[in-house]
C-alpha cells in the first residue's frame, strides 16, 4: 500500500523540521564563537597596553641602577634587552622583583637614595596587570577552543543530516519521474560544505530550503516534492 499525499506531507515537514533544527544550532555555535573571538581581540589589545607600561617601568628602574653602580642591573636581573613577547616580559619583570625584594637594601643615585624594596613595588603594578590580561586571555583562548570543537561537531552533525534528507529527496523525485529535479538536490561534496551555490537562485538543501535574503546564508523552509498514492 503506498503514501497518500498527507503521509508524504508529514514525512517532508519532519525531514525540514530536522534539518531547521541543526542548521540553527550551528547558526547560534558560530554566533558565539565570533562574539568569542571579537573579545579576544579587545583582551590582545589590552595585554599589548599593559606590555608598554610594563616595559617603560623595567627602563626606568634600570636606568636609576645604572646611574648608582653599572653592576645593579646584573645583580638584580634587568641586564639585557628587554623581551619582546609579553608572557617571557612578566616573567623577566617577576624575577626583577623577587630579586629586588630579596636584597633589601637601600641605594644612591642622582643625589637620592631608594630602597630595592620601593622599586620593586613600583614594578609590581604593571607586571601584576600584565599577569592579568595574559591570564584572561588564556582563559578566553581556550573557551574559544572548546567552541571551536563544538562548532565542528555541529558542522559533522548537520552535513550528515543534509547528505541523509537530500538522498531522501533525490530519491523521492526520481520515483515521481523528476529526473532533472533529482539532479539538482542530488548530493555533493561541494553542496554538503556550501561550497556550491543552488542553480537558477532556487531549491538548495536538498529541495527543503532556500536561501532567506532577510538574513543572508540561512536556510528558509519550502515544499518538496509529492508523490502521489
Amino acid at each position: 500500500m503506498g503514501i497518500d499525499e498527507a503521509g508524504w506531507r508529514v514525512a517532508l515537514a519532519g525531514y525540514r523540521d530536522e534539518l531547521s533544527v541543526r542548521t540553527e544550532a550551528l547558526w547560534q555555535k558560530e554566533a558565539e564563537l565570533a562574539r568569542e573571538r571579537a573579545n579576544d581581540a579587545e583582551l590582545r589589545d589590552a595585554r599589548e597596553a599593559a606590555a608598554v607600561d610594563a616595559r617603560e617601568v623595567l627602563g626606568r628602574t634600570r636606568s636609576l641602577l645604572d646611574a648608582s653602580n653599572t653592576v645593579y642591573s646584573h645583580r638584580f636581573g634587568l641586564d639585557g634587552p628587554l623581551p619582546r613577547g609579553p608572557k617571557a616580559l612578566e616573567s623577566f619583570g617577576q624575577n626583577a622583583v623577587d630579586m629586588l625584594l630579596a636584597a633589601d637594601m637601600e641605594i644612591e643615585a642622582m643625589g637620592a637614595r631608594f630602597s630595592t624594596v620601593e622599586l620593586a613595588r613600583n614594578i609590581e603594578a604593571p607586571i601584576g596587570a600584565l599577569r592579568q590580561t595574559l591570564q584572561v586571555l588564556r582563559e578566553e583562548e581556550r573557551k574559544a577552543e572548546e567552541l571551536l570543537t563544538e562548532r565542528n561537531r555541529l558542522i559533522d552533525v548537520w552535513t550528515l543530516t543534509y547528505q541523509t534528507v537530500a538522498g531522501i529527496l533525490e530519491n523521492l523525485y526520481r520515483f515521481a519521474g523528476e529526473e532533472e529535479l533529482a539532479r539538482r538536490v542530488r548530493p555533493t561534496i561541494t553542496r554538503s560544505s556550501g561550497g556550491e551555490a543552488p542553480e537558477d537562485g532556487g531549491e538548495d538543501v536538498a529541495g527543503l530550503v532556500t536561501v532567506d535574503d532577510s538574513r543572508p546564508g540561512e536556510p528558509a523552509v519550502v515544499e518538496g516534492p509529492v508523490v502521489s498514492e
